[in-house]
């Protein structure tokens, strides 16, 4: 995987972002450029970030060149994350969405109609490694959608869409 040049942002740590993570340190992520934010960090993501050293639950205000956030909390909990995540649109990051019914333009609205947002479904065989993962984005660039692509591989094949309805 081509190596990111800023920090890696994962909010919600839970099977599918915990998956996800552990594939990236694997591919060899550095630690020190991810961070993980979740209110109930399990004791098993706990024991990773203590082994691997990647940051826990950080100020997300006092982050800075943040490159990805990976979304993957629950979608029922997107309204209430969303705000905290405003103060990060200062580095311009790159919005990654799992979230199921979630749309870009509920993104756009929270994040700015600039803001380069690329919504994500994985299967569940894609918390190990074997699943099938359809994205589609908004004007994110073809340069993004590489850098996805190559972030999502850790969870299986990766599709293209060009229409969020097919997801």
């Amino acid at each position: 995987m081509a190596k990111l040049t800023g920090k890696l942002v994962l909010i919600g740590a839970g099977k599918m972002g915990g998956a996800m993570l552990a594939g990236w340190l694997k591919q060899g992520t550095p630690p020190s450029q991810i961070a993980i934010s979740d209110p109930m960090v399990s004791d098993e993501m706990q024991a990773m970030a203590d082994e691997h050293g990647f940051a826990v639950n950080p100020d997300l205000q006092g982050l800075s060149d943040v490159e990805v956030v990976l979304l993957a909390v629950k979608p029922q909990m997107m309204d209430a994350v969303l705000p905290a995540l405003q103060a990060l649109g200062v580095s311009k990051p790159l919005y990654l969405s799992v979230a199921a019914g979630r749309t870009i333009a509920g993104f756009e609205e929270a994040f700015g109609a600039d803001a380069a947002i690329i919504r994500a479904m994985p299967n569940t065989a894609a918390a190990v490694g074997a699943g099938v993962t359809v994205c589609v984005a908004n004007d994110a660039g073809e340069a993004l959608e590489k850098t996805v692509t190559r972030l999502l591989k850790v969870a299986g094949t990766v599709e293209w869409v060009s229409d969020e309805r097919m997801i």
